[in-house]
């Protein structure tokens, strides 16, 4: 969560938003700030090992999340959300909702 969180407070700056939602049912966190979005060419790459859009980033820290949740079972999106905020959501629980949101 701390990786996820200093992404989103790293793409804020010092004047952004950052909101937690949490939900029971389905057992969600959604973790989405209004900086800056993620450009598709980027979004498609965020997942591959070493590639970083930080000038000192060593493209480790999406693909380490990326490996904790799928090991424990949960579905996880990031998105560039229509009302231009970036959210990334994971769901705790196997849901068919989930599964159709990912």
């Amino acid at each position: 969560m701390l990786n996820i969180v200093k992404n989103a407070l790293e793409s804020i700056g010092e004047d952004g938003n950052l909101t937690i939602h949490t939900s029971l049912r389905p057992a969600m966190l959604r973790i989405e700030d209004d900086g800056a979005g993620i450009a598709p060419e980027v979004q498609r790459q965020l997942f591959t090992p070493f590639f970083s859009t930080k000038r000192d980033g060593q493209g480790i820290g999406l693909t380490m999340i990326r490996d904790i949740l799928l090991q424990h079972g949960f579905t996880f999106s990031l998105e560039t959300t229509p009302a231009g905020t970036t959210a990334f959501t994971i769901w705790f629980a196997a849901s068919t909702e989930a599964a159709a949101n990912a």
